[in-house]
């Protein structure tokens, strides 16, 4: 019935990036307008800002409430907001196939659209003309995240739509070594190596390498600090079609010196596909 025709690993930045136009907000508006052209209708989101312990949730309220989780920061950024529509019979159908393949998981309706979600829907989205779901990360491991993202897609086949996942968060996330308001060349050189093997990794194609890049690399993964241990990027790999994949990332920059954004294509159409990395 439905179809995933497109997944991706992108970064969200900080709040202040609501107001700091970068080029990863260029990628977000293009991102949702070759989506809105090919007839997606629901954005399935992993952000690592829900997180929760033990189980994996499905938000199933019909509205969602943006969630503005910042804190301390200016008050114009408090001005933005974003709340969305779930695509219920899907959030249903995740559940289902989630605890089908005998994953711990439950519907919620407490949660909504926290900044890891809201941010980059904000600018790819600005009309809110898709519907979204959105989906947690766990401290469950790398497999069982991409379990959940193979539920994920059968429960894609299930139901009539045209879908999209993304999962969100900075491999390099070193707050403590923030430089508000910097865009300069030099960045957290750790980071920028952890990165380079993250790139290079993800574009193999080969799966079991991408979900043990932690063990692979442990010294540049402590030092690096990836923003929820990369699971939301595990969840949208499971969710992926491996004969559409892609692996392509198309943006990677740092900002603020320790924190790093990308835009990974994970798999996807190929008529989605092309319009992004340059082609007709």
């Amino acid at each position: 019935m439905g179809k995933i025709v497109f997944t991706s690993y992108i970064s969200h930045g900080a709040p202040t990036s609501l107001v700091e136009r970068t080029s990863i907000h260029g990628v977000y508006e293009k991102i949702g307008k070759t989506l809105t052209e090919r007839g997606v209708d629901t954005i399935i989101v992993s952000s690592p800002h829900y997180f929760t312990q033990g189980q994996f949730e499905i938000e199933a309220r019909e509205e969602i409430p943006c969630i503005q989780d910042y804190y301390g920061f200016p008050e114009e950024l408090y001005r933005f907001s974003y709340n969305g529509l779930n695509n219920v019979p899907l959030a249903e159908q995740i559940l289902d196939a989630a605890v089908g393949r005998g994953l711990n998981a439950a519907g919620s309706r407490s949660w909504g659209l926290d900044h890891g979600a809201w941010l980059p829907l904000y600018f790819m989205f600005p009309e809110r003309n898709v519907k979204v779901v959105p989906v947690s990360m766990t401290s469950a491991s790398p497999a069982e995240h991409i379990r959940f993202g193979e539920a994920i897609r059968a429960a894609a086949d299930r139901v009539e739509g045209t879908f999209a996942v993304i999962g969100t968060g900075s491999p390099v996330h070193r707050l403590d070594l923030i430089r508000y308001g910097y865009y300069g060349d030099e960045k957290f050189e750790p980071g920028a190596r952890f990165d380079e093997k993250l790139i290079e990794t993800i574009a193999s194609g080969d799966q079991a390498k991408i979900t043990s890049i932690a063990e692979d690399n442990a010294s540049l993964f402590r030092s690096a600090a990836p923003e929820g241990r990369l699971n939301p990027l595990y969840t949208a790999l499971g969710a992926s079609d491996m004969k559409s994949f892609v692996g392509t990332t198309i943006l990677h920059e740092f900002m603020y010196f320790g924190v790093s954004l990308v835009a990974t294509i994970l798999s996807g159409e190929s008529r989605v596909i092309a319009p992004l990395v340059g082609g007709a």
